[in-house]
């Protein structure tokens, strides 16, 4: 059978306070129900705490009709708990109040079981400025690990490095990784042989663009993007979906425009992204984007689909 899964920067969500915070979850509650996935990544849950992350990803999985729990683990006596992964940095919102640190987890739907022992939290420092998260997952007999991760912002040094950390949770396994990759891919085309993601810094210039691009010894010369986290997954073999399936090309984020009225300044790029190990990359059947009115108010990213063909699964659990 063909299941659905995907990835979603829910951009800075935290418990909703006023209207227009209600208003955006509202936006995410209805984007995230009409994926219709078996497993959603998602990132930039916020909370002080692990804990609180945890009960904002248990509430947006009750609104969304999912479900967010891990299974107990037999060898270490840990009990079921939200799958959530901690960060240690926080975000100072527009008035300069802080809402607590970023956080990744990882949300299923109810029919499809975890895997006892199958959830690990890879929690911020020293591996991650974000977090990675992993749980296995079982279809019907067939078992996969569904991670969720993002990379670090502003150190493309520790973002390659970052990238050597979670190909190792996924060596040898059946597994796809949903991320914000916090830079553009370096898998190619295979009609083209060129990169799917044409370099989106090429004219850019502001202050912001040297966490994005490779060092320039003399900074007049243009600037060319930084892929080498992204060319690490890709020879440890998690495999950027769209670029596999070949589809149309689509901007994750570049279409938000802040409070005060200023657009993103990094324009149109993909870094949404869905991996696949080498062992799966054989079963992927499709990759979409959502671009929909909902999808374009609720967040500054997008979310990205991929469809699998996985084992079985009680008929009902279909999408």
């Amino acid at each position: 059978m063909i299941t659905r899964h995907g990835t979603y920067n829910l951009f800075n969500l935290s418990i909703p306070q006023s209207d227009e915070e209600k208003e955006r979850y509202a936006r995410l509650v209805g984007t995230i129900r009409s994926l219709d996935v078996h497993s959603l990544a998602v990132q930039e849950v916020l909370g002080h705490t692990p804990e609180d992350a945890g009960r904002l990803l248990q509430q947006l999985a009750d609104d969304t009709g999912l479900s967010c729990m891990t299974a107990p683990n037999p060898a270490s006596g840990a009990p079921a708990m939200p799958a959530i992964a901690a960060s240690q940095h926080g975000y100072p919102d527009k008035n300069g109040v802080s809402r607590g640190n970023y956080h990744v987890g990882i949300l299923r739907n109810p029919e499809v079981q975890p895997v006892p022992g199958g959830w690990r939290a890879y929690n911020g420092a020293p591996d991650f400025w974000h977090a990675l998260a992993t749980l296995v997952l079982d279809f019907g007999g067939t078992q996969l690990k569904i991670g969720s991760f993002q990379g670090d912002p502003f150190r493309p040094d520790w973002r390659y490095n970052e990238a050597r950390r979670v190909t190792s949770a996924f060596l040898g396994q059946e597994g796809l990784l949903g991320m914000d990759a916090n830079c553009v891919s370096a898998d190619l085309s295979p009609s083209t042989g060129e990169y799917y993601d044409s370099d989106p810094y090429t004219e850019q210039d502001h202050d912001m663009l040297e966490y994005q691009i490779l060092w320039r010894e003399d900074p007049s010369q243009p600037p060319v993007a930084d892929r080498r986290a992204a060319d690490l997954m890709l020879r440890q073999g998690l495999l950027d979906t769209a670029a596999l399936m070949d589809g149309p090309w689509e901007a994750t984020c570049g279409h938000w425009i802040d409070d005060s009225g200023t657009p993103d300044v990094w324009g149109l790029r993909r870094i949404d992204v869905l991996r696949a190990t080498r062992r799966l990359a054989t079963k992927v059947r499709a990759h979409r984007f959502v671009r929909t009115a909902d999808s374009l108010a609720a967040a500054d990213h997008i979310p990205a689909l991929v469809e699998v063909e996985t084992g079985g699964l009680p008929e009902e659990a279909a999408p």
